[in-house]
């Protein structure tokens, strides 16, 4: 069972079962499959999982930071499973400062980047974690309207929080978990992370009527969703490794396997006229 809940945005669950193999993304449908949706306690949805769909979409569940969900499911072999989580609170993320620098790029000489500074402030009395994703929006405007296209920016991940820590780094070396880090280095505090873009994202459009947005995205995770993310990265990477140890893979389920998580999202902009 899976599912990622997002404030403002549609119940999506999966319910299947999971097969003998390798791949974290193959597995059966099922065909009697039953859920149950709890918010803070109550239920607020009950129904037969379409056997014919990946993913389960109930417009009806109204998703809010700071509900607790839990959703439980059985078959008619009488298997149960289920799982809780918590959505957690958006951390704003601002930001501060933006400079075209010159910058070493692994012993290649000097590169121009665009260099970046985000404000975060943390909460204090709590554990956080995070996953800052960038991308690029190129919009066309017409008469009354525009027409955008988006793309993911994979950008320099050299800031402290990034670096793996324990046991990771033995294994693994530089991996690059999505931009997923936790607050371990500023619990509680005010931080300004930096990243560094390549210097073409900072040039506004040749073509008049177009304008190129930077926006950058901080999702706060639950612990359950940075450990699965982290360890599916682990696992991922060691397809090829046939010398490295099976990795398990995440599992907050009762009764079986996959992750119940949530996430809330905070933003800021550049924008390139």
């Amino acid at each position: 069972m899976f599912a990622f809940l997002t404030p403002d945005s549609s119940f999506n669950v999966h319910l299947s079962k999971s097969v003998s193999h390798m791949s974290v993304d193959d597995f059966e449908r099922i065909y009697d499959g039953n859920i149950t949706v709890y918010r803070n306690g109550k239920i607020i949805d009950d129904f037969i999982f379409p056997f014919d769909k990946t993913w389960a979409c109930r417009d009806d569940v109204v998703i809010s930071e700071g509900d607790t969900f839990r959703i439980e499911a059985y078959d008619s072999g009488g298997q149960n499973i289920s799982a809780e989580t918590r959505v957690p609170y958006a951390v704003p993320i601002t930001i501060s400062d933006t400079a075209t620098i010159e910058r070493e790029q692994n012993g290649n000489g000097k590169t121009q980047m665009l260099q970046c500074k985000l404000k975060i402030p943390d909460r204090k009395g709590v554990s956080n974690y995070y996953q800052l994703l960038a991308f690029e929006e190129i919009c066309v405007v017409t008469t009354g309207d525009s027409v955008c296209q988006r793309t993911e920016i994979d950008y320099s991940k050299t800031d402290p929080v990034f670096y793996v820590r324990d046991q990771e780094g033995s294994l693994i070396g530089g991996l690059d978990f999505g931009g997923c880090f936790s607050d371990h280095l500023f619990d509680g505090e005010n931080y300004e992370l930096t990243v560094y873009l390549p210097v073409q994202y900072a040039n506004a459009p040749e073509s008049s009527g177009i304008y190129r947005k930077i926006l950058f995205l901080l999702l706060s995770h639950t612990r359950e969703y940075y450990d699965y993310y982290r360890s599916r990265s682990v696992a991922e990477y060691g397809y090829e490794l046939p010398l490295l140890d099976p990795i398990r893979i995440y599992n907050n389920v009762e009764g079986g396997l996959g992750v119940v998580s949530a996430y809330s999202i905070s933003a800021d902009s550049l924008v390139f006229n």
